[in-house]
């Protein structure tokens, strides 16, 4: 149909062939013009006359009551919308399919306001202060935007833009930095210094909004496409960072590759019947996991909601929203699968179970072992031993088990050297085999030797020293936090080298021989 306009003298006079036995169906045809846009013109002519045809330059307004009388007119299907639009003098009946619309999505009608004021573009010159003032109150209003623009006297557009510049920014987000930007070769030395240092803080929060946002929303499926990633666990993701992370919502929708106001849309939603029983699903199983310690999966949970709900809930569902409320079964937890990695560097068994020494730092083994606290986490605890004596002369725990915690472990170690190069014996793990603790070793002049597959008993005397300390300690407590963890292994190292003798040492501890021999 064609969509151009016509005026009031030219609607009249195809109205008049209308009344020439042409039906609309022929002047549709002829003037390309809907018929039901010409029998709208027809019943406009025939309650107002020619002014009825003249296109309204005024902002009509329709009460609220009014809106819904006609919606419940349109619905009661005693009479199609063109004919409620005609009865109640709506100016078209797209004006009335969007009340419908509205109606049936559970939003507010409200009576239909001016349209555009003044305060509605018409703005003003303000101050920094001047601006944080104003967005303060209309916060402390309930971002009643159009209220602050009245009491400030400047636009509604101000306002908005004020308000949210503050909630991504702060109070800094609002001073206007417009014409103070210089030329990068005006800079002084300094504030070069100063841009770069900026960009850099940027690129970082930047890497760690990814960082975490893509943590968050993939989980364990490290391969998932953003595009697979389904809207509302992106928009949990959002808002859960921005509220615990303190980072931008503009920055995280940008990466989700979402629209900012696609997000606030979904925050200020109306929680559908699924949602609200989701969160009944969770609240349910909170408290079954709970009372059963946590040993309930998905399969077992499945089992107890769906005759909890008296309804056939999918299990996928309820692995999902387990995912979603943080609850893991202590028991059976699914292995990792690791890859086998290919040495980097692999070094000869020089110590070849020698495990006495004539003085001190000339034989060091180390190895890394594991530990549990809590519900199933663990932890990893990095030392070296030193075979004159036995003593522990370094240890680092750590929650990864990764090269750094090796590392840090060696470092801690050579800074105690003064001028002495030992032998350093492990097994064959990856940390060991890597360059970079290859090249650790030799810038300490240090000699590596690494035990033979298969063989712990190689490396026996850091074994030896895993098993007196979990049966002496580690076994005899529960540990819920890494830190209750950390502090008994760093209290039983202390007693083990200052304070437990041994009757190969003629009845002496570790750093008591030690200082013997010295």
């Amino acid at each position: 149909m064609s969509k151009r306009s016509y005026s009031a003298e030219e609607k009249y006079e195809i109205l008049k062939e209308l009344d020439e036995n042409y039906s609309t169906y022929d002047l549709e045809s002829k003037y390309n013009v809907h018929h039901s846009t010409i029998l709208d013109w027809k019943h406009k002519y025939d309650r107002h006359g020619l002014e009825g045809l003249k296109e309204s330059s005024t902002w009509k307004k329709y009460s609220k009551e009014l809106k819904l009388a006609a919606i419940r007119d349109c619905l009661s299907g005693k009479y199609s919308i063109r004919e409620v639009a005609r009865l109640y003098e709506i100016s078209d009946a797209s004006v009335l399919r969007g009340w419908i619309k509205k109606y049936n999505s559970h939003r507010d009608l409200k009576d239909t306001s001016k349209g555009r004021t003044s305060s509605m573009t018409k703005g003003r010159k303000t101050t920094w202060d001047e601006r944080v003032q104003i967005v303060l109150d209309c916060l402390g209003n309930g971002k009643d935007y159009q209220e602050a623009a009245n009491t400030y006297n400047v636009s509604y557009q101000q306002v908005y833009q004020w308000v949210k510049k503050y909630e991504d920014g702060g109070d800094e987000a609002l001073k206007d930095k417009r014409g103070h930007n210089k030329e990068e070769a005006k800079l002084t030395p300094e504030e070069k210094i100063k841009l770069e240092m900026k960009k850099l803080e940027r690129d970082n929060e930047r890497l760690r909004a990814e960082n975490l946002f893509f943590k968050k929303v993939r989980g364990d499926r490290k391969e998932a496409k953003l595009s697979q990633i389904r809207f509302e666990d992106k928009y949990v993701a959002i808002q859960e960072l921005y509220q615990n992370e303190g980072l931008s919502v503009s920055l995280l929708c940008e990466i989700a590759g979402i629209a900012r106001s696609a997000y606030y849309k979904w925050l200020n939603r109306t929680p559908s019947s699924r949602e609200l029983l989701n969160e009944e699903i969770i609240k349910e199983m909170k408290i079954l996991h709970e009372k059963v310690d946590g040993i309930f999966g998905y399969r077992q949970m499945t089992l107890h909601m769906n005759r909890k709900f008296e309804e056939e809930l999918n299990h996928k569902r309820i692995y999902r929203l387990m995912k979603v409320a943080g609850l893991r079964s202590v028991i059976r937890v699914k292995k990792k699968q690791y890859k086998r990695s290919t040495p980097q560097h692999v070094a000869e068994n020089i110590l070849d179970r020698e495990f006495t020494a004539e003085k001190p730092n000339e034989k060091w083994v180390t190895d890394v072992t594991e530990f549990k606290y809590g519900q199933s986490k663990k932890a990893y605890l990095s030392a070296i031993r030193d075979l004159y004596d036995g003593s522990i002369v370094s240890y680092v725990l750590g929650h990864s088990n990764n090269n750094q915690l090796v590392f840090k472990t060696l470092d801690q170690a050579t800074v105690l050297l003064d001028g002495e190069h030992p032998l350093i014996h492990s097994d064959r793990g990856f940390q060991y085999t890597s360059k970079g603790f290859k090249r650790k070793i030799d810038a300490a002049k240090m000699t590596q030797s690494m035990s033979r597959v298969g063989r712990c008993i190689d490396n026996g005397p850091m074994e030896s020293f895993w098993g007196t300390l979990k049966c002496e300690k580690y076994y005899l407590h529960q540990y819920k936090t890494f830190e209750e963890l950390s502090l008994a292994i760093g209290e039983y190292i202390h007693f083990y080298n200052y304070d437990r003798y041994q009757k190969r040492l003629n009845g002496l501890s570790p750093m008591e021989y030690r200082a013997k021999a010295a």
